[in-house]
C-alpha cells in the first residue's frame, strides 16, 4: 500500500490554460494529465441556453498523482484560478487512494 492519492479536479473549459499553468508553477509536481469531457447535471441552471438544450456541458478533468502534502499545495493552487464570474460554483474535486503505481 502506499501513500499515494490520485486527485481529480472538474473545472470549465475556459479555465485550461490557467489550470495548466498553475500546475506548471509546482516544482514537486512530476506531470499531470487533463481530459476534456461533458458533464451531464441534474442542477443545470448555471449552464448557458446552449447546454440546456443540449443537455451537457463541456468540462475538464485534470488528473494528478500526489501525496497529502502535494494534494493540499494544488488544491490551494488551483483555487486560485476559479472565477469570479456570477453564478460560478468553483472547482469541484475528489480524491482515490493509488494502491500501487510503477513504469512497465
Amino acid at each position: 500500500m502506499t501513500e499515494l492519492e490520485m486527485l481529480y479536479v472538474f473545472f470549465p473549459l475556459e479555465q485550461r490554460d490557467a489550470v495548466v499553468d498553475s500546475l506548471l508553477a509546482i516544482d514537486d509536481l512530476s506531470g499531470f494529465s487533463i481530459v476534456t469531457l461533458d458533464g451531464h447535471s441534474r442542477d443545470n441552471s448555471q449552464f448557458d441556453r446552449l447546454e440546456q438544450v443540449v443537455g451537457y456541458r463541456q468540462l475538464c478533468r485534470v488528473e494528478v498523482i500526489v501525496n497529502k502534502l502535494l494534494r493540499e499545495q494544488v488544491i490551494v493552487q488551483l483555487r486560485q484560478c476559479r472565477s469570479a464570474k456570477t453564478g460560478n460554483n468553483g472547482f469541484r474535486y475528489y480524491v482515490m487512494p493509488v494502491l500501487e503505481s510503477g513504469h512497465l
